[in-house]
């Protein structure tokens, strides 16, 4: 019996152990300033996005004053044997006002100030589509280990016993019995075979996952000026997180292993184009804090350092899903059907996402120029997930310990004051993947447990950005683009590894994710 059937959770209701790490990345999303220059702000503050990175950014305004950012973002996520799926979204990512305030002295605190932020530090609309052309494996293995133990008059669904309610196996394991993805050996049995035999079966995969949300930022701000040397900044962020995953996972097979019995019409499988679709909501929200300083070491020079605690989410889960087959029998007799688990279930857990340190450094040339760079680590590896009433789950725990490293992230932004009115900037930032190499090369289990078992292992993130300000009197209006890119690798199912030696690979697409962006931010100081 292989370890993943002793890790995965028997309730329909649990979770991926990759929520957690999805929650908690974060794109440079901002102004359009803050964005040009990429995100590379935490020694130099004075802008609305430098407030939700390096509270202390607060400090260093000298008058209040009202931000606007909105724009668009197109999205590319192209993968190898898989149509690319692009989408088109408009952008409302950033807006804020802070009140500064003087205190009348010539030492000590000069002023303090206080704002209100919003912030979307990432974007859930989009698309990924992979392609499998050759499967050395398929779902409907996977499926007969999570099922091996379970005797299948556990799975029945009839007018005198209904499986899902009146038993304790998992729900993906009594729809995929009552789909003819896995048969068992025998009447009775609780061993099973999935469709898919390697020695004579052949197929192909499509893989889409679309993806719809929010993870919005609102952030109260309080900070001050000492002697026009130190600035410090305290923040209190509030989460309002609502993700919606949509998974359609297709198989189509030759050489096939299976029964198929309906009552009407029986005989051996010998071919099966499967679709399995799931639904997953994650809705709920968070609360963190930042606290942050910075410290003009001499007049061409600016010293940062922020620390954010974890962010504390209470979350609601919700998913669905459903199969729908169109099975070749020997007797050539095509037939088709489709099951839906009864009822859309819901869970409710907590997670802890990573505690994040950065700091930087800002060179002022001049009058003329800013030359700003920046390092965040984020402990990746110290995520946490919880049971609704506080119990950790040890599993999911345990493996972002020793699956996940830190993450570091590297920013440098650069701006050039042309006239007094007119800037020029650049930035370029790279997030550098947190996955450890066994998870990358698929040598280990990943804890999937309900009915969504699809993820995606992140790679390097880079940023290439530019932008141009304008100011004039009171008024300012920055433009802002900015080119994402980064590959993931997506799969179906977890690997599983069995105790007499033999294992399950799945396979992987690659996607390549690019997403150019343009911001427009409107502000005016008072």
């Amino acid at each position: 019996m292989a370890a993943a059937c002793i890790m995965l959770a028997i309730s329909a209701t649990a979770q991926n152990a990759l929520d957690a790490y999805n929650i908690s990345f974060n794109q440079i999303k901002g102004s359009s300033r803050y964005v040009a220059m990429g995100g590379a702000f935490c020694a130099l503050g004075g802008d609305i996005s430098s407030l939700s990175q390096n509270p202390a950014g607060i400090g260093v305004y000298r008058s209040s004053e009202f931000t606007l950012t909105m724009g668009g973002q197109w999205n590319h996520n192209a993968s190898k044997g898989a149509a690319t799926a692009t989408n088109s979204v408009f952008t409302f990512d950033n807006t804020g006002i802070v009140g500064t305030f003087f205190t009348g002295k010539h030492k000590g605190l000069l002023s303090f100030n206080i704002g209100l932020t919003y912030n979307r530090p990432v974007s859930y609309n989009r698309t990924f589509r992979g392609a499998n052309l050759k499967l050395g494996s398929s779902f409907t293995n996977y499926l007969e280990c999570v099922t091996r133990g379970i005797p299948s008059t556990d799975l029945a669904v009839t007018k005198e016993f209904d499986a899902y309610y009146q038993s304790a196996a998992p729900w993906v394991s009594i729809l995929g019995y009552q789909s003819y993805l896995i048969s068992p050996v025998s009447d009775g049995a609780s061993t099973y075979y999935g469709l898919f035999d390697p020695s004579k079966s052949i197929g192909s995969s499509i893989n889409t996952i679309y993806e719809d949300g929010r993870n919005d930022e609102y952030t109260i701000n309080f900070g001050g000026n000492v002697n026009d040397r130190i600035y410090f900044g305290a923040a209190l962020s509030i989460r309002d997180l609502s993700v919606t995953r949509t998974v359609l996972y297709q198989e189509s097979l030759l050489g096939t292993t299976g029964y198929y019995d309906d009552g009407n019409i029986a005989g051996d499988i010998t071919g099966s184009d499967f679709d399995y679709s799931t639904y997953y909501n994650m809705r709920g929200t968070g609360i963190s804090g930042k606290f942050g300083i910075i410290a003009r070491a001499a007049d061409f020079l600016r010293l940062g350092f922020a620390i954010h605690t974890p962010v504390y989410y209470n979350i609601t889960q919700t998913m669905d899903a459903s199969v729908y087959f169109q099975n070749t029998l020997s007797s050539n007799v095509r037939v088709s059907s489709s099951q839906t688990v009864p009822q859309i279930v819901s869970n409710r857990i907590k997670i802890q996402t990573p505690w994040s340190f950065q700091a930087g450094a800002a060179y002022i040339i001049g009058k003329k120029g800013i030359l700003s760079a920046e390092y965040q680590y984020v402990a990746y590896n110290r995520m946490k997930m919880k049971e609704n009433n506080g119990d950790p789950f040890p599993i999911e725990n345990e493996f972002y310990k020793t699956q996940f490293r830190a993450g570091n992230n590297i920013k440098v932004g650069l701006e050039y004051r042309v006239t007094n009115a007119l800037s020029l900037r650049a930035g370029y930032a790279i997030q550098l993947s947190p996955v450890k190499a066994d998870l990358k090369n698929v040598n280990v289990e990943v804890p999937i447990s309900g009915m969504q078992t699809t993820y995606m292992l992140p790679g390097n993130a880079s940023y290439y950005s530019c932008g141009i300000g304008y100011r004039f009197s009171a008024f300012n209006v920055d433009l802002a683009y900015q080119h994402y890119y980064q590959k993931s690798d997506m799969f179906a199912f977890s690997p599983l590894f069995y105790n007499d030696g033999t294992t399950l690979i799945p396979g992987s697409s690659e996607i390549k994710s690019k997403q150019n962006a343009i911001t427009v931010t409107l502000g005016v100081r008072f």
